[in-house]
C-alpha cells in the first residue's frame, strides 16, 4: 500500500554547516533481515506544494532509456570503426577521437535542421520533421543544459522553432515508441537531404562530410577547412589550424571565438531597426537570463552599454557593421585573453558574469555551450544506464521492475524540494535521480513553468563542474538530504567510513525506526540496480588542468581512502560484521570522482573539451571555469576548484561519501 505524501523536514544552513564539522551520516548497508516491500508516496511535496500527479512519469522514463540505448548503439557502430562508409583516415584514428570526430558532424546536422525544422501536429511532426538520431542526440544534450538552451531560444534567430516546438523532443519520442527501430519514409528521406545537403543516416551523412565552412577573422573571408587531417590541424582536431587563402591569416578555434563575440558586440541594441530584426539578438549570451527572470532586458543592456564604452569595443566614427566588427578583432589582437581582462576591467564588480558570458565564445557555432562537448560528456550517464540494464528492451516491462522508476521519480521530487530549501547550495543528484532529472528537462517549456511554480526559481543543470567541487558539494548534498528527510542520500554499497559497522547500523536502524512513515518513498526497494542508482553521478566531472596538481592529489588521496576503507570492509565481513552483499555491491562500481572526463585547458582561464585528441568545441567550457548550476542560478561559490579543490569527495573518498567528512551514504 502506497503511505502518505513526503512532507520534509526544514533545512537548517547554519545546522547543516555545523553538521560538516561532526561524523558523516551511516551507510544504508543491507542486514539479514528481509526487507520492507517498497512503498512509493501517494503524492510528492515539493517547497510546501502538494502533486497528486508526479512531473515526469513511468512512460516518459521508459522512452528516455529506449532513447539513450539508441545512443549507445550509435557510439558502439562508430567506435568499432568496422563500417565501411567511415572514410579512411577516420578508421584509422582511435574509437575516442573517432567518436568525438562524428559527434562534430553530428552538430553540423543539427545546425542545418534547427534553420530549415518546421512546426506542425505531433503525428504529422514525427512523420515529417523528426530528426535522424545522430541529431536526436545532440538535441537531447543541448536540453541538458536548460539555461542556455532557454536563453539561446529566445536570443538566437536560429532557435526560434526550437522555443516554438516547447517539449517536442520527449513527446515525439514516447510517440514514436523504439526509437531505435524507428525507419524514415523515403519521402522523409527526400525532405531530409533538401534541407541539410547530407543523407538522412548518419553514417552515409559521415561518409560524405569532409569540410566545414569558416569565416575568417581578419578579412571575413569564407573559407572551407577539412574536418581531419593527418597532422591532427583539421577543425575536429584538437589542434585546428588553416591559413587563409584570401589573406594568410591563421585561423584557429579562438580566432573563430573572438569573431563571434566581436559579431555580436557589433549589434547596436539601441538600434531599433536592430531590435526589430531579432528582439534579443541584440544582447550578449549570458547576459539575458537570470534565475528569476527569463528576459532581463534592464540586466542585459546596461552590460552591452558599459562593454560599448570601452575603446576596443566601441564603434568607429562612421563605421559600418563589418568594418566594426574587423576594428574589435584588430584592438584585441583576436586574444579572448585580452577579450577577457578588457572586459574585467570594465565589469570589476560582476567578473562571474564576465566569465559565464565568454563561456558561449568557444568557436564559430551559434550555440552558447559546445554541443560536441555536451553530448561526449553525457556518454558515462548512458554507459551507466546501459550497466545497469536498464536500456535493454524489456527490462521495465514487469510491473514489480517499474518500482525502481517509481522511486526514481520519488526521490527527484525530493531533490528538487532539497533544492528548493537552500538557494545558495550546489547540490549534486545521484544517477536515478539525474535520469528523472534529465528527462523533465528535456520537457523544454514544462521544465521551465515547473521550476517557476514549485521552485521560485529556474534550476539550472550544469553537465560541467571541476571534480573536486563537484566531490565536495556531493558532500553537503548527502548531509543536507538526511537532514532533510530522515534517511540516507545513498545505498549502492560504496565503502563504509566511520567507527565500527554495528555502531552505524545500529544508529541508522534507530533513525529510521524513528522516522516519519512519510519518508519510505525515500528508501530504495531491495534490488540491486536500485541501490546502484543511488551513486553519484558524475558525469559532468571534468578535470581543469590549471588546477591539475591538486586535482590530482586530492583524487589520491580518495583513493587511498577508498582501498582502506575496502580493506577494512573485507575483514568485517570475514569477522561477520558486515553483510556481504553489502561489500559485493561496493566492489560491483568505481568510487565517485576518481575517474573525470579530461577538460582540457587552452588558457589559464579557459578550456578545451577534447576527446582522445579530437577537439570538442574550441575554447571549450572556455572561460566558464565557474560551476553553475543546480540550486544556484548562478555560479557556484569559489568557481571552478575555488572552494572545491582542496574538498573531499567521492564515494568513499576522503571528505567524499562515506569519507572522513563525507556524505550520509558511508557508504555519483
Amino acid at each position: 500500500m502506497a503511505v502518505g505524501p513526503i512532507y520534509p523536514k526544514p533545512v537548517d544552513d547554519k545546522d547543516m554547516n555545523e553538521d560538516l564539522k561532526s561524523e558523516p551520516p551511516a551507510y544504508s548497508a543491507s542486514t539479514s533481515e528481509d526487507p520492507p516491500a517498497y512503498s512509493p508516496p501517494s503524492s510528492f511535496t515539493i517547497n510546501g506544494q502538494s502533486l497528486s500527479v508526479p512531473l515526469v512519469t513511468i512512460q516518459q522514463l521508459k522512452s528516455h532509456l529506449r532513447l539513450l540505448r539508441a545512443f549507445k548503439e550509435l557510439r558502439t557502430v562508430v567506435e568499432e570503426g568496422k563500417d565501411a562508409r567511415l572514410p579512411e583516415n577516420v578508421r584509422a584514428l582511435e574509437a575516442p577521437p573517432r567518436w568525438g570526430w562524428f559527434v562534430g558532424l553530428a552538430v553540423e546536422r543539427f545546425q542545418r535542421w534547427a534553420q530549415t525544422v518546421q512546426l506542425g501536429p505531433l503525428d504529422e511532426w514525427v512523420q515529417h520533421e523528426l530528426p535522424p538520431i545522430d541529431v536526436l542526440m545532440v538535441w537531447h544534450a543541448y536540453t541538458l543544459n536548460p539555461s542556455w538552451y532557454a536563453e539561446d531560444c529566445l536570443r538566437l534567430p536560429i532557435a526560434a522553432t526550437l522555443q516554438a516546438l516547447n517539449d517536442r523532443l520527449l513527446t515525439a519520442i514516447v510517440a514514436v515508441g523504439d526509437i531505435g527501430s524507428y525507419k524514415a519514409s523515403e519521402t522523409r528521406k527526400i525532405s531530409w537531404a533538401e534541407m541539410t545537403s547530407t543523407p538522412f543516416d548518419p553514417l552515409d551523412a559521415a561518409a560524405q562530410m569532409a569540410y566545414h565552412d569558416v569565416d575568417c577573422a581578419q578579412c571575413l573571408a569564407c573559407v572551407s577547412v577539412p574536418y581531419i587531417t593527418s597532422d591532427g590541424t583539421g577543425y575536429a582536431q584538437h589542434k585546428f589550424a588553416f591559413t587563409c587563402p584570401a589573406c594568410g591569416f591563421a585561423i584557429s578555434k579562438e580566432s573563430l571565438a573572438v569573431l563571434k563575440f566581436a559579431r555580436d558586440v557589433a549589434v547596436n541594441h539601441r538600434d531599433p531597426a536592430e531590435r526589430e530584426k531579432s528582439p534579443y539578438g541584440i544582447y550578449l549570451a549570458g547576459t539575458l537570463r537570470t534565475s528569476t527572470n527569463p528576459k532581463d532586458e534592464a540586466i542585459a543592456q546596461i552590460i552591452k552599454d558599459i562593454i560599448h564604452r570601452k575603446a576596443d569595443f566601441s564603434q568607429p566614427p562612421a563605421a559600418t557593421k563589418e568594418q566594426w566588427v574587423k576594428a574589435i578583432v584588430k584592438q584585441t589582437e583576436c586574444s579572448m585573453l585580452k577579450v577577457l581582462a578588457t572586459l574585467n576591467v570594465a565589469m570589476q564588480s560582476n567578473r562571474r558574469r564576465v566569465r559565464r558570458m565568454l563561456s558561449a565564445y568557444t568557436d564559430d557555432r551559434p550555440f552558447s555551450i559546445d554541443l560536441v562537448g555536451a553530448v561526449v560528456r553525457q556518454c558515462s550517464f548512458v554507459d551507466k544506464m546501459h550497466h545497469f540494464g536498464w536500456t535493454e528492451p524489456g527490462y521495465f516491462d514487469d510491473k514489480e521492475d517499474e518500482v525502481v522508476l517509481i522511486h526514481a521519480i520519488a526521490r527527484y521530487h525530493g531533490f528538487l524540494d532539497l533544492m528548493s530549501s537552500s538557494i545558495t547550495s550546489f547540490f549534486v543528484p545521484t544517477l536515478d535521480i539525474d535520469l528523472a532529472w534529465h528527462t523533465h528537462q528535456m520537457m523544454t517549456k514544462t521544465y521551465q513553468n515547473d521550476c517557476a511554480q514549485y521552485c521560485k526559481r529556474y534550476i539550472d543543470h550544469d553537465d560541467k563542474v571541476e571534480e573536486n567541487h563537484l566531490a565536495t558539494s556531493f558532500d553537503i548534498t548527502c548531509r543536507a538530504w538526511e537532514q532533510r528527510f530522515e534517511v540516507p542520500y545513498m545505498h549502492c554499497g560504496c565503502p563504509l567510513p566511520g567507527d565500527t559497522i554495528g555502531q552505524r547500523l545500529t544508529r541508522l536502524k534507530r533513525r529510521l525506526s524513528n522516522a516519519s512513515n512519510t519518508s519510505n518513498g525515500l528508501i530504495p526497494p531491495h534490488r540491486a540496480d536500485a541501490l546502484s542508482a543511488t551513486h553519484a553521478s558524475e558525469h559532468n566531472s571534468v578535470l581543469v588542468p590549471d588546477h591539475k596538481l591538486l586535482t590530482e592529489s586530492q583524487r589520491k588521496k580518495r583513493a587511498e581512502k577508498v582501498r582502506k576503507r575496502r580493506e577494512r570492509d573485507e575483514k568485517n565481513v570475514r569477522e561477520g560484521k558486515m553483510d556481504e552483499s553489502a561489500l559485493r555491491r561496493g566492489r560491483d562500481h568505481d568510487a565517485a570522482f576518481l575517474y573525470p572526463v579530461p577538460f582540457y585547458a587552452y588558457t589559464p582561464v579557459g578550456g578545451c573539451v577534447a576527446y582522445g585528441g579530437i577537439g570538442a568545441g574550441g575554447l571549450g567550457g572556455g572561460f566558464a571555469s565557474c560551476a553553475v548550476g543546480a540550486g544556484v542560478g548562478g555560479c557556484a561559490s569559489g568557481g571552478c576548484g575555488g572552494g572545491g579543490c582542496g574538498g573531499g569527495g567521492g564515494c568513499g573518498g576522503g571528505g567524499g561519501c562515506g569519507g572522513g567528512g563525507g556524505c550520509g551514504g558511508g557508504g555519483s
